[in-house]
């Protein structure tokens, strides 16, 4: 066998044995364009679909966090547009997944076998938020990354990690991305109890499992190759994080927004995880149900139904974001009627009841 055959086979092993058999697909891409462009991608890979909508959440709102005793409230800092969904295959919307505020900083939950939010030995007398709602309250709360990154050091908040999906058998082991209008960017994991941050704007691909830190290790590895010839193409969680880093670094420095946002979603496409027979030594990797794109720059936020050829999208400057103006959602996953511009087509909605602890 030639030799770069070899080194190829080896780290291709390397990497499955990193996955591991419990890893769930899902990425994130951010790419930072010419004259301010900041445009973040991700895919929602997971065995059935969350019921998704575009939810509006305007500044002034009152949220709890769902954490059971202690559970954290708040009132809403920035106002935000997020993708909620239910965690229950015919559920309650009750969980965020993805956003962007009107800052532009936005904020990506994705899976991570190995992240411990350590409940079990966390300190009491802790404001307690489920993870269903980290999402939602880094967006309403936070501006920056930088801002963010300081409040999550502090470590001041206990996230719970409440079981979900059929028979509650879904473990809610989940890690973060942000990333704002400045192109500033952050990986979040809590490893053991304790925050773990991969902070600035050189941090633009995250997907699962290893941990961040074994990630990083994986690609600086393929970056010595001629990735022209050598380059992962499986479906496990350290190979999309290869190839999602290459096609990033790879796309032109356009500054056509319409162009930028088609080469963030090439990259995201390469990315997903095609819809077809399940993998019988990997049963939890799954199909991609839908990609989104954050253009933070122009504040405007797409959404791509593997299910439906439409793209749709809210514009955020079209969107009263205003104290009293109210929750307002649209259903965009399983409504074939749905094309383009929604943002006209948000109705008033109730306000999210976050999973909490049973």
């Amino acid at each position: 066998m030639p030799k770069r055959l070899t080194a190829a086979a080896a780290v291709s092993a390397l990497c499955l044995t990193a996955a591991g058999p419990a890893a769930l697909a899902c990425s994130r891409v951010t790419w930072l364009g010419p004259n301010q462009q900041v445009i973040t991608g991700r895919s929602m890979d997971w065995p059935y679909g969350f019921n998704s909508h575009f939810y509006v959440i305007p500044r002034g709102e009152r949220l709890n966090g769902a954490g059971g005793v202690n559970s954290l409230s708040w009132t809403s800092r920035h106002g935000s547009v997020v993708v909620s969904g239910s965690t229950e295959p015919g559920g309650a919307i009750d969980a965020v997944f993805d956003g962007v505020n009107e800052r532009g900083l936005a904020a990506n939950l994705l899976y991570l076998a190995e992240n411990d939010f350590g409940l079990a030995t966390a300190p009491a007398g802790r404001p307690r938020l489920s993870f269903a709602a980290w999402t939602q309250y880094l967006l309403s709360q936070y501006a920056t990354v930088k801002e963010l990154v300081q409040a999550v050091k502090a470590d001041q908040i206990q996230i719970v990690p409440v079981p979900f999906g059929p028979g509650g058998k879904a473990k809610a082991t989940v890690h973060m991305a942000v990333s704002d209008a400045s192109g500033d960017s952050a990986v979040i994991e809590y490893l053991k109890g304790k925050p773990v941050i991969h902070h600035g704007s050189q941090y633009q691909v995250m997907t699962n499992s290893p941990v961040y830190s074994e990630q990083l290790k994986l690609n600086a590895f393929w970056s010595t190759k001629d990735r022209t010839h050598e380059l992962p193409g499986s479906i496990q969680s350290p190979d999309r994080f290869v190839r999602g880093s290459y096609y990033n670094e790879q796309l032109p420095p356009t500054s056509d927004p319409r162009q930028a946002l088609a080469g963030v979603m090439s990259v995201m496409r390469n990315i997903s995880v095609p819809w077809g027979t399940p993998d019988p030594e990997h049963p939890n990797i799954s199909p991609t149900w839908w990609r989104t794109l954050i253009d933070q720059k122009n504040r405007v936020y797409y959404f791509d139904s593997a299910l439906s050829p439409q793209m749709v999208w809210v514009n955020l400057n079209q969107i009263d974001l205003a104290p009293g103006s109210g929750v307002r959602a649209v259903q965009i996953e399983g409504n074939d009627a749905l094309q383009g511009n929604v943002t006209r087509q948000l109705k008033p909605a109730a306000t999210i009841t976050f999973l909490a602890p049973k």
